[in-house]
């Protein structure tokens, strides 16, 4: 009988062994599936996050207060949240904490028809905004006035409900409208209606944008996890960047509906809000303390936010960059 080595049989028992479950994970959008999502998609299908041992399901959302209070009710793993819904959630008693940052710019926007004669903030002055009640940017509108020498007693808001804004704007019902950099500044001049757009990070008034948020109890008992799923979140928005059509063409794949075209500029106003001027200098997903800072204050001033948790309450760089290699 020939003898067969020790290092043989090893390797024979190894390749027998069954292999390493993938922790099952799934995570929740922010909303409906759009282009700026699609490094996810992109991540999901080229195995990005199998190879972190990661059986992923990605989930379409319903807001960020939505997200925050799901993962908050152990009901997905991750999300994807605002960090104003983050801290505002976090107040109210919500067990998360966002992990990673993917947009450190907020993407709120006063939007003005390009034939409204508005050159300048102080030219709104005079004219309607149209704005869907309750939403974030019109509750911070008085914070871009007032930082750029705007009397908002001269400015008259229209009221309307969801898409109503934009048709108030195409039908001239109202000079301008509260928009989103990735979202209404698109699609408005898309359908013949061009707008100059004043972002607020860009005048003053930024709140943080997109996180990757978890349950504290997840990251208390489970960190490696939370550090492999950044992880190949962070190599997703890498290839993405570099990929863009790549990227684009995942998130088909998954939402056939989805316009290439409209998917792209998406994508691209997204990785324009990635960076804030605080955090410009860090690696990818890690957050700047000033930004959570600065939306706390914001949020305490026009909001009526309640909290006395510190800024580094809200957040951790434990996972992202340096902190999670």
């Amino acid at each position: 009988m020939r003898r067969i080595s020790l290092g043989v049989v090893a390797a024979m028992l190894l390749a027998a062994a069954p292999a390493a479950a993938a922790d099952k994970v799934t995570f929740r959008l922010n909303w409906i599936a759009y282009g700026f999502h699609t490094p996810f998609y992109l991540g999901l299908e080229r195995g990005y996050y199998k190879d972190e041992g990661i059986d992923l399901t990605i989930g379409e959302g319903q807001g960020s207060v939505r997200a925050v209070q799901t993962v908050g009710a152990k009901g997905d793993t991750f999300g994807l949240a605002d960090g104003g819904s983050v801290v505002a959630g976090v107040s109210k008693g919500a067990p998360v904490r966002a992990v990673m940052a993917i947009t450190s710019s907020s993407p709120y926007a006063l939007s003005a028809r390009a034939d409204a004669g508005v050159r300048t903030l102080k030219d709104i002055e005079g004219k309607t905004v149209a704005s869907a009640p309750g939403e974030a940017g019109l509750q911070l509108l008085p914070a871009l006035f007032a930082r750029n020498g705007v009397d908002a007693s001269k400015v008259k808001i229209l009221r309307v409900e969801g898409a109503g804004k934009m048709v108030a704007v195409a039908e001239k019902k109202a000079e301008a409208l509260m928009a989103g950099l990735d979202n209404q500044s698109i699609t408005l001049p898309r359908q013949g209606v061009p707008l100059v757009d004043f972002g607020y990070a860009a005048n003053g008034v930024n709140t943080m944008g997109l996180t990757i948020i978890a349950n504290e109890d997840t990251i208390k008992s489970n960190p490696d996890l939370v550090r492999r799923f950044v992880k190949a979140t962070a190599r997703s928005f890498e290839a993405a960047l570099k990929e863009p059509e790549a990227s684009v063409k995942a998130g088909q794949k998954v939402k056939p509906d989805m316009e290439a075209d409209l998917a792209m500029a998406q994508l691209k106003a997204g990785v324009a809000l990635m960076n804030s001027e605080a955090s410009k200098s860090l690696p990818l997903g890690q957050f700047a303390l000033k930004d959570w800072q600065d939306t706390i204050d914001l949020m305490k001033q026009y909001q009526d936010l309640q909290t006395d948790k510190p800024a580094d309450a809200f957040f951790t760089n434990a996972f992202a960059g340096k902190g999670g290699s």
